[in-house]
Parts: C-alpha cells; sequence; structure tokens
C-alpha cells in the first residue's frame, strides 16, 4: 500500500522553489548512490521555472548531473524553439547550464505528428528506462503541477487517456480554452511507477482544486477523482504549495 501524500505549506513562491530544488536535489544523491543513476521526469509551465533556475544555479555542483536522465510529463505540439514548448522552458532554465549528456535527455517531439511522437517517445523511453530488467520502479522522481480542473501533466478530466491502461505515452487535447490544444502526455500506467511525486502548487486559483485533493476528507459523491489525485508515488507523494493555494488545509 502506498503512503499517504505529505504536504508542505511554503510562505511564498519563493520558499516553494526553493523547497523543491532542494528535494530534487536529496532525491538525485539517493538515487545515484543506491542505483547508479537518477530518472526525473520533468513538467513545463510558469511554477517549476525559478526550481530549475535555483537547479542551474546554486545546487548545479551538488546534482550528479552525468548520472542524470531527463525525461518529459508532455509536451504541446509545438517545435521546441516556441515559447510555449516544455522542453524549450526547460532547456533555457535548466539544461542549457548543467552537464548532463545530451543522449541522456529525451525531448518529446512536439514538432511531429502527434501520434507517432507519442509512439516514438514510448519506444525512446522503454530502451532507456528498460523495463524488463526493472519491472516495478521506472521513475525516480516525477515533477508534476496540477491545473484548476485537476489535470496533471496533459491527463485532462473527461479524455481517454485517463482510461490508457497500456501505453506510457498518448497524443491527447487540452480544452478548447488553451492556447495549445493538440499534446503528447505520459499515462498513468508510467507516472505509478515513479518512486517520488512531488507536485508543485501555487497561487489563490489552485486553492480551490487544492481543497479538493487534499483538504476534503472524500469527493463530492458522483464526481470523478481528479486527474492529479491519481497519481502516487510508490515510495512517497510530496505537495508542495504556497500559502496562497494551500489556504486552510493542514501540513502533514
Amino acid at each position: 500500500m502506498r503512503a499517504a501524500a505529505r504536504v508542505v505549506i511554503l510562505p511564498d513562491p519563493s520558499a516553494l522553489a526553493q523547497a523543491a530544488a532542494e528535494h530534487i536535489a536529496a532525491a538525485a544523491v539517493a538515487a545515484v548512490a543506491a542505483r547508479g543513476r537518477f530518472v526525473v521526469a520533468l513538467s513545463g509551465g510558469g511554477t517549476p521555472r525559478p526550481v530549475y533556475e535555483r537547479l542551474a544555479g546554486e545546487y548545479r555542483e551538488r546534482v550528479p548531473w552525468t548520472r542524470t536522465t531527463v525525461l518529459f510529463c508532455d509536451e504541446r505540439c509545438v517545435p521546441p524553439g516556441d515559447p510555449a514548448s516544455n522542453y524549450g522552458m526547460v532547456a533555457r532554465a535548466l539544461l542549457d547550464h548543467v552537464p548532463v549528456p545530451p543522449e541522456q535527455v529525451h525531448r518529446i517531439a512536439g514538432e511531429r505528428e502527434p501520434e507517432w511522437a507519442a509512439r516514438e517517445y514510448e519506444r525512446a523511453l522503454r530502451g532507456a528506462l528498460g523495463a524488463a530488467r526493472r519491472p516495478t520502479a521506472l521513475l525516480d522522481l516525477a515533477l508534476l503541477g496540477v491545473g484548476t480542473d485537476g489535470h496533471t501533466a496533459s491527463l485532462f478530466p473527461g479524455r481517454s487517456a485517463l482510461d490508457e491502461r497500456e501505453r506510457w505515452v498518448v497524443a491527447t487535447e487540452a480544452p478548447a480554452s488553451a492556447p495549445v490544444r493538440a499534446r503528447i502526455t505520459l499515462t498513468f500506467p508510467l507516472l505509478a511507477r515513479a518512486r517520488d511525486a512531488c507536485f508543485l502548487c501555487v497561487g489563490v486559483e489552485k486553492r480551490a482544486v487544492a481543497q479538493r485533493i487534499l483538504g476534503a476528507p472524500a469527493e463530492p459523491e458522483g464526481a470523478a477523482p481528479c486527474p492529479a489525485a491519481r497519481v502516487r508515488g510508490i515510495e512517497r507523494t510530496l505537495w508542495l504549495l504556497d500559502q496562497a493555494a494551500g489556504g486552510a488545509i493542514p501540513a502533514r
């Protein structure tokens, strides 16, 4: 049985970014000491950017970058140079500044046809992660966010990607309000094989969904669980929230 989520409320986004960078660096050191490499799946968006900047700055010498394998939780279907590209943001904030070997960075080809890109990414991940050799945990850490609708990665409420049981990567769509609808995302079958699932949740607009996932004793009757609530790490699940998002949720 997986342990209950740990919830940490930080005073502001800066403190949250610092705590997240510390958590990732510690996880990297522990993974390399125990298994010889650190496999991390990263997310895009504005919330994790300050985390990546800290990892590229004050934590640059602490993280064993040459033993780190970088994956992506999802991608918008745009070229890597597009401002909306998750890979592009992570490269500018982190990867361009640390000595991760290029062959250990596995980006999603957002510029290609989505179904093809999803199949290719899954093929690449199965080769890189060696599923046959490690039948349980495959990711050391998945760094995730949560949307106001409860989505995480690009696993949106009501999409067929939520029901996937075999494939690790699928093409999907964001809601019509999203600037870029076409997406490629990791699925629950792979995210469920993360030792550590770390969620970042910032801003008052996230307070309601955080309360729904972490504060309420149960989902409202008849409601489908938020996609983010379905991701639990094998060894730990950590939610880092700033005060604006955490509201009255008790730390635990």
